[in-house]
């Protein structure tokens, strides 16, 4: 489904198997559903996934599961987040949805940017940069659509709230974006046993 093009520091995944260990991530790595990635503090990762570039980054102390599933042609995709602090920079979504889980909230788009700060004891925290979010608390049901510059807040007592974002409350992209693309190829052999390389160029 995705596949992981940057990693800093340390950085695991637990594969979806029935092998309950953690290894280190590298870049270049494919993602299926249910593989599981955690980062230490101050690490870092990006992961892009295969149908579309839409690209999720990770910082430090973050733990999240990759789910996804195929609905006709397109690929409803799902980061089942129990802590810590993600962005997703998300294609427009021709199929299927695209949607950040936490044990407090669901965050579901379309296509758009947005960060996702989720601590198991107060809540999330859901900064929009642009387009919309739909955010709905699980406790107690209440939805709310969060526009460009715009903070969802979803707290563990069911609370939601929406307000104007603060920038200093928004947290800091530590991804080294300015530099020239660079591109990632993928080897791997189809149906037929033909040989294919998937390119994916990123910054």
């Amino acid at each position: 489904m995705a596949v992981i093009t940057k990693v800093r520091g340390n950085v695991e995944i637990r594969k979806a198997s029935s092998n309950p260990a953690f290894t280190p991530v590298k870049a270049g790595q494919l993602l299926n559903d249910t593989d599981f990635i955690r980062t230490g503090a101050n690490a870092f990762a990006v992961l892009i996934y295969l149908d579309d570039k839409s690209m999720v980054k990770l910082k430090g102390d973050t733990n999240l599961e990759i789910r996804g599933k195929r609905v006709g042609k397109g690929l409803e995709k799902n980061l089942e987040i129990t802590g810590g602090t993600v962005r997703a920079v998300v294609s427009k979504q021709r199929r299927g949805e695209f949607s950040v889980t936490s044990p407090t909230s669901v965050a579901s788009v379309k296509g758009t940017s947005f960060w996702m700060v989720t601590n198991s004891q107060t809540g999330d925290a859901v900064y929009n940069e642009e387009g919309v979010v739909q955010l709905t608390n699980l406790v107690s049901g209440d939805v709310a659509d969060l526009l460009a510059n715009q903070t969802g807040i979803s707290t563990t007592d069911g609370g939601l709230s929406v307000a104007a974002t603060i920038a200093a409350n928004v947290p800091v992209d530590e991804d080294d974006s300015g530099q020239e693309p660079r591109e990632l190829r993928i080897r791997f052999r189809d149906s037929d046993g033909t040989e294919k390389v998937l390119i994916i160029k990123y910054n």
